[in-house]
C-alpha cells in the first residue's frame, strides 16, 4: 500500500480543508471501499482522521449531527475491528466526515470479497423525499382532518375539549382540567367520545393526550383514544409503532391495547411499542419505569432496558428478530423477555435516525418501505446480508439507494415507487 499512501494522504488533506472535488470524493470512497484494505491503509486512515480536527473544536451539535447522519452501512465480516476503531475516534473526525455527508456521499467499507468499482449513479429519473410530519385526525363524528399543512390554532372541539395544533403536535385542552390529569375535576359529563390519529406511510406525528401523556407515532401507525379519560383506567389502542411518555396517575392505570391481541399496563413510564403486521413479533421496550404485558393468558413484567416480544404467529418467533441482548426465559409461551436491549436503536426513529445495527436486508427494506412509501419486492431469493451503522431519516431515497449500491445491494426501480431487489 506504500505506493498509494501519498496520493491518498493528499486526498485526506483536501478533505480536511474542504477542497475535495467531486472526483476526489469518488476516489476517496472507492479506495475506502476496497475489500482488501491492508493494515497500512487502516493505519493511514486512523492517523489522518485523528489529525483532522481538534476535539475541542467540535461542538456538541456537530457531534450529534455526526451520530445522526453518518451512514456507515457495512457488511459484517472481517473489517468490523477497523470500524470500531474509527468509531472510537468519531469526535476527532466529525468535521471531516460531515463534509462528505453534506455532499450526500457515503463513507463506506464494503465487506464483500469482490472489489468495489466505485459509486454508481442513481439512474432513475425521479427521486423521493424522506418522510415528514403529517397525519390524519378522525373526529368522533367520523370527519377527517388532514394535519400536514394546517396552521397553528384550534382545529376542532370534542366533548368540550379544544383540539389544538401547535408546531406539529396535537393537544387537548378543556376548562377546569388543568390540574387534574385524569379529567376527574371539572370534567365534562357527556359520554366519552373517541378520536383516532393515523399516520400514512411517509408520515409521523406527535400528540398530547387529555391526561398529559405524550405520544410519538411512527409511519404507517394509528392511535385510538378517548377525548376525555374517565372511570378507573385510561385505555388507548394502537397499530404500528409508537413511543409513550405516560403521565403518572396511580388511581387510573394507563393501558395500551395492541393489535386487538396484547395489553400493556403502566402507571407512569417511557416505553416503545412496535406492532407492525409484517414484523415477526410485537415488541415492547421499556426505557423507564415498569410495565406489565398480557397476552393469551400469560403475563410478564418488564424492567428498565428489557424488551418483551409477543409471538402472535403460530410458527414461533422468526430467527433474527431479536433486538440484541441476552434472552430471558418465559417457558415456551408466547412472551419472550430480552434483557439489556439497545434502547437507543429501538427509539432511533423517534430521534430522526435509521439504526441498522445487526439488521438484515429484509429489516432494512421494511423500514424504508414505511418511511419513503415505496413497495419492495425480491426478484428471486432474498440476499443474506447484515448491516451495521446509522443513517439520517432526512436523506432522499436516491441517497439511501446510493449507499446500498456501494454495499453491493443490487436493485432496479420500476415506476416511481417500486424497488426490485436483485440476486
Amino acid at each position: 500500500m506504500s505506493h498509494s499512501s501519498g496520493p491518498h494522504t493528499e486526498l485526506f488533506n483536501r478533505l480536511r480543508e474542504g477542497k475535495l472535488s467531486p472526483q476526489d470524493v469518488e476516489e476517496l470512497i472507492s479506495w475506502l471501499g476496497q475489500a482488501k484494505l491492508d493494515p497500512e491503509a487502516a493505519a493511514l486512515i486512523l492517523n489522518q482522521l485523528q489529525q483532522s480536527v481538534d476535539p475541542g473544536q467540535v461542538s456538541p451539535a456537530v457531534s450529534a449531527a455526526l451520530e445522526a447522519r453518518l451512514p456507515l452501512i457495512l457488511h459484517r465480516q472481517k473489517h468490523r475491528g477497523l470500524l470500531r476503531s474509527l468509531q472510537a475516534h468519531r469526535i476527532r473526525y466529525a468535521a471531516a466526515i460531515l463534509l462528505l455527508v453534506g455532499c450526500c456521499t457515503y463513507f463506506l467499507l464494503n465487506k464483500q470479497t469482490q472489489p468495489v468499482a466505485g459509486p454508481q449513479p442513481f439512474s432513475h429519473h425521479t427521486d423521493l423525499p424522506p418522510g415528514k410530519n403529517g397525519a390524519i385526525l378522525t373526529l368522533a363524528d367520523g370527519s377527517k382532518v388532514v394535519l400536514d399543512s394546517l396552521g397553528n390554532g384550534v382545529i376542532a372541539t370534542q366533548n368540550g375539549a379544544k383540539v389544538l395544533l401547535q408546531n406539529g403536535q396535537v393537544a387537548y385542552s378543556a376548562p377546569g382540567r388543568e390540574h387534574s390529569p385524569s379529567g376527574a375535576e371539572g370534567a365534562p359529563t357527556a359520554d366519552v367520545t373517541y378520536n383516532m390519529m393515523t399516520t400514512p406511510k411517509g408520515r409521523q406525528f406527535r400528540l398530547v393526550l387529555p391526561d398529559g401523556t405524550r405520544v410519538w407515532l411512527n409511519a404507517a401507525s394509528s392511535l385510538r383514544y378517548p377525548t376525555l379519560f374517565a372511570g378507573t383506567e385510561r385505555k388507548v389502542e394502537i397499530t404500528g409503532e409508537a413511543y409513550f411518555e405516560v403521565a403518572q396517575d396511580a388511581k387510573m392505570p394507563f393501558i395500551v391495547k395492541v393489535n386487538e391481541t396484547t395489553e400493556i399496563q403502566v402507571l407512569g413510564t417511557h416505553f416503545n411499542v412496535n406492532s407492525y403486521n409484517d414484523e415477526a413479533t410485537i415488541n415492547t421496550t421499556l426505557l423507564e419505569g415498569s410495565v406489565r404485558i398480557a397476552y393469551a393468558g400469560e403475563k410478564a413484567v418488564l424492567e428498565q432496558g428489557q424488551q418483551a416480544q409477543v409471538n402472535t404467529q403460530p410458527s414461533g418467533i422468526v430467527a433474527g428478530q431479536l433486538s440484541g441482548g441476552a434472552t430471558g426465559q418465559s417457558a415456551n409461551g408466547p412472551i419472550k423477555i430480552v434483557r439489556d436491549v439497545n434502547v437507543e436503536k429501538v427509539v432511533a426513529w423517534k430521534n430522526g435516525v435509521f439504526d441498522f445495527e445487526d439488521a438484515s436486508l429484509e429489516q432494512v427494506m421494511r423500514q424504508l418501505e414505511r418511511w419513503y412509501d415505496i413497495e419492495v419486492v425480491y426478484e428471486k431469493n432474498i440476499p443474506k446480508l447484515e448491516f451495521i451503522g446509522k443513517m439520517g431519516r432526512d436523506l432522499t431515497l436516491s441517497n439511501v439507494l446510493r449507499g446500498l449500491e456501494l454495499s453491493k445491494v443490487h436493485f432496479r426501480m420500476e415506476g416511481e415507487r417500486k424497488l426490485v431487489i436483485l440476486p
